[in-house]
Order: C-alpha cells, then sequence, then structure tokens
C-alpha cells in the first residue's frame, strides 16, 4: 500500500470526514506522495541544505496515483523539494480514494440532492488504519524500529501539525514533548541504509523541522 494511502487513512474517520481541520493537508498528501516516487525509484533527492528533486525514472508506471503525480512533475527536473510540496494536485486525492475503494476498504456513497457535488467517501474496513496505528505507537515507545513508511508517516503528521489530533492515544503514553522527540529521532533512523532509504530519510528530515510545509502550524 502507498504511503499516500496509509496517511489518507490516518487523517481521515469512518465517515470520510477529516479528523480536524488541517490547512496543511494538501501540503502533508503531496509529502507523502513524494516518499512514493522515492520508494518506487522515480524520483531522488540531492544532499543540498535545502534538496533539490531529480527525476530518476524513465518509462510507464502502473499505478494510477504515482502516474498523475509523476506527470505533476514532468519537466520540473531540479526543482526545490519545498516547491514541489505546494504543487497544486500533486495527489490527487480522489485517485487514492478510487484506489482504496479497489482494495475493497472505501466505498463512495450517493452524490447530494440532484446528483451533484461529490460523493461522500465511507470507510469500510478499518482494520488496516488499526494495523497502523499499532505499529506507530510500538515505534513511538521505542519498543521497536521504525519502518520506513512509520518513520514518513509520524514525520508528516508531525510536520502538519495535527500530531496531538490524529494520533491522540498513540501519543498519549508518552506525552507530546516525548513524541516530538522520538518523532525527530525515526526521522532520520535509515540514513545509513541504500540511497532510496536516505533520500526518504532526507525528506522526512525536512517535513519534521517545518521547513517544506508552507501554511502549516
Amino acid at each position: 500500500m502507498l504511503i499516500s494511502e496509509m496517511l489518507y487513512l490516518l487523517l481521515t474517520k469512518d465517515d470520510g470526514q477529516p479528523e480536524t481541520v488541517m490547512s496543511s493537508y494538501k501540503y502533508g498528501m503531496n509529502s507523502a506522495i513524494l516518499a512514493d516516487l522515492i520508494l518506487a525509484g522515480r524520483i531522488g533527492l540531492t544532499d543540498d541544505p535545502n534538496p533539490r528533486i531529480t527525476l530518476v525514472g524513465a518509462g510507464p508506471i502502473a499505478d494510477p496515483v504515482l502516474e498523475h503525480s509523476l506527470d505533476k512533475l514532468e519537466g520540473k527536473d531540479g526543482i526545490n523539494l519545498d516547491s514541489a510540496v505546494a504543487i497544486n494536485g500533486l495527489c490527487n486525492i480522489r485517485l487514492v480514494t478510487d484506489s482504496l475503494a479497489k482494495q475493497g476498504i472505501v466505498e463512495y456513497g450517493e452524490r447530494g440532492l440532484l446528483g451533484l457535488g461529490k460523493a461522500p467517501v465511507r470507510v469500510l474496513n478499518g482494520q488496516l488504519e488499526r494495523q497502523f496505528r499499532s505499529g506507530l505507537s510500538l515505534v513511538l515507545q521505542s519498543q521497536r524500529e521504525a519502518a520506513t513508511h512509520e518513520a514518513t508517516l509520524l514525520s508528516i503528521i508531525h510536520g502538519m501539525g495535527v500530531l496531538q489530533q490524529v494520533l491522540a492515544e498513540e501519543i498519549e503514553p508518552l506525552g507530546v514533548e516525548r513524541a516530538q522527540a522520538r518523532i525527530r529521532e525515526v526521522a532520520t533512523d535509515s540514513r545509513a541504509g541504500d540511497a532510496v532509504r536516505k533520500a526518504v530519510a532526507t525528506m522526512n528530515e525536512a517535513v519534521t523541522k517545518n521547513t517544506i510545509l508552507p501554511g502549516a502550524s
């Protein structure tokens, strides 16, 4: 499952409404899709203080969610990471929910009066989100090391400024300050790994430090 799909579930209640008011929602989802593209081997990041995106993959990509985002980056080789995160529609939420619907995790409800407006999204299977949250709780409490996707999810949620709202139960045993310190720690845990994990860790660190999420509180 894509990190962007995981993040969507964590940020969304079962009735399709957001967990909390989030001015930084699109930046968080854009960050997640960039991590997905890194892990898919289609983009990389430079080691500059303000990292730049390099397009490293070629040819078609099977996943419609990733294909859309890669198309949005076409012609933007060398763009700063903070500028990429701010690209309008870089992560297409409808494609994310379409993918989740195909997996039987969400469903679309009926449109409003006269069939107008967006079809509401309802979560059908909350088991995956519970698994994500259980894993994040273990990582936060230092009971095991963070997997790459977990470090990314924690970094993005922290960077968005919604940690206390979205992961209230998971951080409760630690308190906010200890949870934030643990997130800063896991953000760079994968730097000693291969080039892909290093690139993801570079992005995680930038997100955690709130340097690439305009509008985050």
